[in-house]
């Protein structure tokens, strides 16, 4: 054995999250409040005109990144697994229906393919917090999350 092998490795950032907190099941409102928002208001051509292509399709990534994480926040919000099958629905009935309304709204139009891909990014965030659920821990290189529960 070498001896101080372990002084050599970089030290992980610890993070800490609760699960099924009141602070996650706000996150998660306000997750459904920003992509119902971004997805019912449009842009005025105008404002749009002065958007760069970088800036606007990094507007269409961060809302498309909401989406990824309203699923994930989903299983971290909820506990019991009734409710589990109950937020995920509310999400993908939500956003179904925003969806097709958006046919009603000046400045928007509705997609069977944009449909169609946030209902996969909320399922795809939805199916990775699981995971995570079970494990309670996430690593991604130096950073370590952990998730804590006061039911396990």
């Amino acid at each position: 054995m070498i001896p101080n092998a372990e002084s050599h490795r970089p030290h992980a950032t610890l993070i800490t999250i609760p699960m099924f907190s009141t602070v996650t099941r706000g996150l998660w409102f306000v997750f459904l409040a920003c992509t119902l928002f971004t997805e019912l208001v449009p842009l005025s051509a105008a404002l749009e005109a002065q958007f760069s292509p970088l800036v606007f399709h990094s507007y269409e990534a961060a809302k498309l990144v909401a989406f990824l994480v309203f699923g994930f926040l989903t299983p971290m919000a909820w506990w019991c697994y009734k409710n589990l099958g109950v937020g995920v629905l509310f999400a993908v009935v939500a956003t179904a229906i925003v969806e097709l309304g958006q046919a009603f709204i000046p400045g928007h139009r509705t997609s069977a393919l944009e449909l169609i891909v946030k209902l996969l990014l909320i399922v795809i965030g939805f199916a990775a917090a699981l995971d995570i659920r079970k494990y309670q821990k996430f690593n991604a290189g130096p950073l370590s999350v952990h998730f804590s529960s006061r039911y396990w």
